[in-house]
């Protein structure tokens, strides 16, 4: 028998971090589950809960990296 999938509502906001550059942090739930922060044209910088960094090329393959850290740890 297979589990039915669940969908995540997962919610980005645009804030600011201590150097006044523009991030986005995303939530599960109430719950921050790391930030996203665009460093060059096609480079962006996912950082989870834990700290850890990692490069990717596209907004939208940190957004699945960090949840699918989240859910790795969780």
């Amino acid at each position: 028998m297979s589990k039915a999938n669940k969908s995540i509502n997962v919610e980005i906001k645009d804030n600011t971090d201590t150097n006044g550059e523009a991030i986005s942090e995303l939530f599960i739930g109430k719950k921050l589950i790391g930030t996203i922060k665009q460093i060059e044209t096609n480079k962006f910088q996912a950082t989870n809960t834990h700290q850890e960094e990692f490069h990717v090329k596209t907004f939208d393959e940190g957004v699945t990296l960090l949840i699918k850290d989240f859910h790795l740890h969780h």
